[in-house]
């Protein structure tokens, strides 16, 4: 068993052992497209393990800038993992992972993320730290009003700007979304089932997108993007008019509930929905000192809005490695050199993934055998303060490829 970097001579190798694996055809196109038009993969990004000269198992990794807050760190998210059906249960998949995790530490990213079976990826020291959320319109309430005039088309390769503009202010603060760029192959279309539309004021100007398609055989919006609430009011009765079309009394829309389109939905009667099962959204703190040196200026904006904001003192987070947060009336710096201060958090790699997310706060974390606080309340207080409980999602191919 060798594992290592993948040839391009064996990337039809790769896509037959996808195919095979998922019974389906959109892993192919993520690797296809990537290893092809995304300008950010390097010859590593791509690994396989092979067994006499055979490719028996898989990964692949995206790099995107991920948000933590209002950080923007080094991410990678993986998509897709797999086995062969046929040299499945013998230890690649654990092989192709571990050497991953070591090869993304490796290229000094700070944080992984990816969506998979909760039972396995654990023991490539991911952790549940994310959730999946869904609005859902029902076909029976009414239009919003909409009165001015507006225009809504197909997308063209000249709306990629400005609908690039759109999904980043729409997720500045989302912690786990990546961060997208106007590349034309992160835009455009895959498959005759999906529309991707755009709706323009009476200046041309492009407000609001969606992607319709399907989810699990459900019709659904992958996605949308608004920039005020006439995009919001022409995107909703949009998606009115296609729950009475596809004759569904609910339509989907994966979304978040921060989402502008998400809040206005909701004030329109929606529902906003928390999905269980159908995969775990997971993450991995990769080089903790890194990370959290990118979220200072993050970590500094949460103490301004406490009562911590002209605290001095020190915070020592020891977990895969040890961090030091140098707080000083405000201003945050991080350390290696260990140093006796009042505060201290131990935390385990399982339990500081959902920490560092938000998807689990400090007082739920500190009943897990393994974490332990020193200081008392102040210091569950600071904790809770720098490491604020959210609704942390993200991880969805930036492109309508199915």
């Amino acid at each position: 068993m060798i594992v290592r970097a993948a040839d391009p001579e064996e990337y039809s190798d790769i896509f037959d052992l996808v195919d095979a694996a998922f019974k389906s055809h959109l892993e192919r196109k993520i690797i296809r497209v990537t290893v092809r038009e995304d300008s950010h993969i390097q010859p590593g990004d791509l690994r396989v393990v092979s067994v006499d000269g055979k490719v028996v198992s898989m990964m692949m990794l995206l790099r995107r800038p991920l948000r933590v807050g209002t950080a923007v760190v080094n991410g990678a998210i993986v998509a897709p993992v797999a086995t062969h059906p046929d040299h499945q249960g013998k230890g690649f998949c654990s092989a192709v992972m571990r050497d991953a995790v070591q090869y993304m530490k490796a290229q000094g990213f700070d944080i992984t993320i990816l969506w998979g079976n909760p039972w396995l990826y654990p023991h490539y020291g991911y952790s549940p730290a994310m959730v999946r959320t869904e609005l859902v319109v029902k076909s029976t309430q009414k239009k919003a009003d909409v009165k001015n005039p507006y225009q809504v088309r197909p997308f063209v390769a000249a709306d990629v700007e400005a609908m690039t503009r759109i999904y980043n202010n729409n997720t500045a603060r989302r912690t786990c979304a990546e961060v997208r760029s106007p590349a034309m192959w992160e835009w455009k279309p895959n498959g005759s089932e999906v529309e991707l539309e755009v709706v323009t004021d009476a200046e041309g100007e492009v407000i609001g997108y969606w992607s319709l398609g399907t989810d699990w055989g459900r019709p659904c919006a992958h996605e949308v993007g608004v920039l005020n609430d006439e995009a919001c009011g022409v995107v909703f009765n949009r998606l009115l008019e296609t729950a009475k079309t596809k004759d569904v009394t609910e339509f989907y829309c994966i979304i978040h509930p921060d989402h502008p389109f998400a809040r206005f939905a909701f004030r329109h009667g929606s529902e906003v929905r928390i999905r269980s099962g159908g995969g775990a959204g997971m993450a991995r703190v990769l080089n903790p000192v890194s990370l959290l040196t990118e979220m200072e200026k993050e970590l500094e904006r949460r103490l301004h809005h406490s009562e911590f904001h002209d605290l001095e003192g020190t915070l020592t987070i020891v977990s895969e490695e040890t961090v030091v947060l140098h707080i000083d009336h405000g201003r945050v710096s991080t350390d290696t050199e260990t140093v006796a201060g009042a505060f201290q958090l131990d935390i385990p790699l399982p339990s500081f993934n959902p920490l560092i997310t938000g998807y689990l706060d400090i007082i739920e974390l500190v009943k897990r055998p393994h974490v332990t606080v020193t200081g008392g309340k102040h210091a569950l207080r600071l904790i809770d303060v720098l490491f604020p409980a959210g609704l942390p999602s993200g991880g969805f191919l930036p492109l309508v490829w199915e």
